[in-house]
């Protein structure tokens, strides 16, 4: 147990515990981009509305559909109930398609909205939870869904996930004592107390006094700070360095000095000693850029952003084949009014990311091996059989999308983005009916896949979650106990080798006994769910359902965020890291399909999507009749 010291405070209780864990998990899946479309919040949706009708006076019939249906599902939660009406009202315009009312209504709600901490409203939810140390199967499901719905208020209101996710990690800390020094580690202490006024004030720290300088911490509260980077590649002669471009000012830090005297030094940003050819190693250009935001890591976030765009446009306008405007990763940072709260990086580098992917490359390159090689050459035989056909159209569509989605790894996000879709865009060209659209085609198709897939998700994500609770890692968690009998017979350590493939099936036959080996809460409830999802073809149904709307509502995402990006400029750079990853994911989803049916020596790919579809159907109907239709890996 995390919490465990504090078990003899009042509010101690497996529910506080289970909610530390779950803020832990959320908040890295939120960081790995896993989210996907639950990212979506209100204030996302009023922005968009309202850049709909500015940008395009709401031509998008479907943009109008998709929105409509996430104010619908906003309607319904608890949180929002104060403004319920108002709400209402929006949907109406939506349905009745006056553009311009829902447009005046959403600026008016965003404006209240961003005045309101709907995280501290959920938290008071959760709160209630916690107190009464509510903790049944439905208690945890909202304990979960409570926690989730404040991470991605507080991300998607401007924090940086990583420090949402040191909120709950930060409010439990307390002190070391090392001999006779006192190291405090809880950073609400105020700060005139001595170490030993500190240590007195954190022992008398109820949990509940925690709680509530936790649910004070999700209010945005914006600091100035000022930033410093290095212009490489550029040596500043400017006369009057007071003056401001894009915001922001340029000078020389040989000529003059922006920060104090003491912190003076930082502003030269000494390059390594082994740069050949020049003179000294002292930064002749910077420009030093004021932000207000709500925590170090996002200001430093806004500011590189500026700095970067200045960046780009020198380069386009003074650089050329051989000379490059750069920055080698050197800031300095501080908080502007506060003396000695300086941080940042003043080690630069002069070995670019290219360089130093293929530096490890040679030194850590992959093994080649059978398995690999036969993944190779699967493709290769496709392309030879289509090539014998005179498919060239599928050829070149394949061997385009192969390269598109290669380069793209190393790409923006932006055109990730982009490329996915065109990569999705030329794999319907040859793949849909010819009296559909590439879009529907996409939409239904891709959807369809992972309607048919999501059967088999339950029993995967239990596999890689008992294995993950087999590793050594975890070893000393004594609420899991898993004979070693069990995880040598359903293969988990043959999955440890890289290129593995092991059958689920004697997995699938004994996941029951995990029951057994467990009193871990959240391991039991997925367990217990698992089960039940191949026992009850209602909640199966269900599940699938809810994925297929998932990934439609997903592609409709991408689809909208892709025509921002390349007919109006404008795009949600917040909502694009959570869709980035889905995107991939679609286009290699698809171009697996494609290639998959083509090994099975099926050459129309239309009559196979449209076979497919039908499967999809006839799933439906069979989980939707009264008898038990087995879905399981025996089926």
């Amino acid at each position: 147990m995390q919490l465990a010291k504090f078990n003899d405070d009042p509010l101690y209780s497996e529910s506080l515990e289970y909610w530390y864990e779950k803020w832990n998990s959320i908040s890295n899946k939120v960081k790995n981009g896993d989210i996907g479309i639950d990212v979506i919040n209100i204030h996302m949706v009023l922005i968009d509305i309202i850049n709909e009708y500015e940008l395009n006076k709401f031509e998008s019939d479907n943009n109008r559909k998709v929105y409509l249906h996430l104010i619908e599902k906003f309607i319904k939660e608890q949180h929002m109930k104060l403004y319920k009406d108002e709400l209402l009202i929006l949907k109406t315009y939506l349905e009745k398609k006056n553009g311009q009312a829902a447009y005046v209504l959403s600026k008016e709600l965003s404006e209240i909205f961003s005045k309101e901490s709907f995280a501290q409203i959920l938290f008071n939810e959760l709160l209630i939870l916690l107190k009464k140390k509510l903790f049944s199967k439905e208690d945890r499901v909202k304990i979960s869904s409570l926690t989730k719905d404040i991470i991605i208020d507080l991300v998607t209101s401007g924090r940086d996930v990583t420090d949402v996710k040191k909120l709950c990690d930060e409010i439990f800390k307390t002190y070391q004592l090392l001999d006779k020094n006192i190291f405090i580690l809880f950073k609400y202490v105020p700060s005139e107390l001595s170490e030993r006024e500190a240590k007195e004030y954190i022992d008398n720290l109820s949990l509940e006094d925690r709680l509530n300088i936790f649910k004070k911490n999700l209010v945005l509260k914006k600091i100035n700070y000022t930033f410093i980077f290095p212009v490489w590649g550029m040596h500043s002669n400017l006369k009057n360095e007071n003056e401001t471009l894009f915001g922001f000012s340029i000078y020389n830090p040989l000529r003059s000095r922006k920060l104090e005297k003491v912190e003076w030094a930082n502003e030269l940003f000494p390059l390594p000693q082994n740069s050949d050819g020049l003179e000294d190693y002292q930064s002749r250009c910077n420009v030093i850029i004021n932000i207000n935001a709500v925590s170090s890591s996002n200001a430093k976030k806004q500011a590189e952003e500026k700095y970067l765009f200045f960046l780009n446009l020198a380069n386009l306008k003074f650089s050329s084949k051989h000379k490059e405007i750069f920055w080698d990763g050197q800031y300095f940072g501080k908080e502007t009014n506060i003396e000695n709260s300086g941080f940042g990086t003043l080690i630069g580098s002069d070995i670019d990311e290219k360089i130093l992917r293929r530096n490890l490359s040679k030194s850590h390159p992959i093994i080649l091996n059978e398995d690999k090689y036969k993944t190779m050459e699967s493709y290769s035989n496709v392309i030879t059989k289509l090539e014998k056909r005179k498919m060239f159209i599928e050829v070149n569509s394949i061997v385009n999308v192969i390269e598109l989605m290669s380069k793209s790894i190393w790409e923006t996000e932006e055109n990730k983005l982009l490329n996915y879709w065109i990569c999705l865009e030329s794999l319907a060209n040859i793949s849909k009916n010819s009296n559909e659209t590439k879009f529907t085609f996409i939409k239904e198709t891709v959807s369809n896949i992972y309607f048919l897939w999501e059967r088999f998700i339950p029993i995967h994500f239990l596999f890689l979650l008992t294995r993950r609770y087999t590793q050594n890692t975890l070893k000393s968690d004594s609420s899991i106990n898993i004979p070693i009998e069990f995880i040598k017979d359903v293969g988990i350590y043959e999955s440890y080798s890289e290129d593995s493939k092991v059958s689920l099936k004697t997995f699938d036959k004994r996941k029951h006994e995990l029951l057994l080996y467990t009193s871990k809460v959240s391991f039991l409830d997925e367990i217990e769910d698992t089960l039940a999802f191949y026992r009850d073809n209602k909640k199966a149904l269900l599940r699938l359902k809810n994925k297929r709307d998932e990934v439609k509502l997903t592609i409709d995402y991408i689809y909208k965020t892709r025509n921002q990006i390349v007919h109006n400029g404008y795009v949600s750079k917040k909502l694009i890291p959570y869709l980035v990853k889905f995107a991939e994911a679609y286009a290699n989803s698809l171009l697996q399909r494609v290639i998959d049916v083509y090994i099975e020596g099926e050459f129309n790919l239309q009559n196979y999507f449209t076979k497919e579809q039908y499967e999809g159907l006839l799933l439906e109907k069979k989980l939707s009749n009264k008898d038990f239709y087995e879905i399981g890996l025996d089926k």
